[in-house]
């Protein structure tokens, strides 16, 4: 699992290692960009990242950026979701809703 506050200056860049497989990233403060595309993304955005890849972040020339590192590995059973409860048990789902 990881969870990391990644704060790059103007134009640094940053390695994400594919040792995880389900990660993103979340912008608090400025843009930034991956390394080989088009585009940047901004802040409050959440941006999932391909399982596997080695991704490598920038920050714009001019500006620095802070983001989120979330990730880790897929649990092992199904997720229920509805509103804001979030199971492994679709019965526990139901008897949130009950309440």
């Amino acid at each position: 699992m990881v969870y990391a506050e990644i704060v790059l200056t103007s134009g640094a860049r940053y390695q994400v290692k594919p040792e995880h497989r389900a990660r993103a990233i979340y912008i608090v403060a400025g843009e930034v960009g991956i390394v080989g595309q088009l585009g940047t993304f901004h802040e409050a955005e959440l941006v999932a990242l391909a399982p596997g890849a080695e991704i490598v972040l920038q920050a714009p020339a001019f500006h620095a950026a802070r983001l989120m590192l979330i990730g880790g590995e897929p649990l092992a059973e199904p997720r229920h979701i509805y509103w804001n409860f979030v199971s492994s048990s679709a019965e526990r789902i139901e008897q949130a809703k009950a309440d």
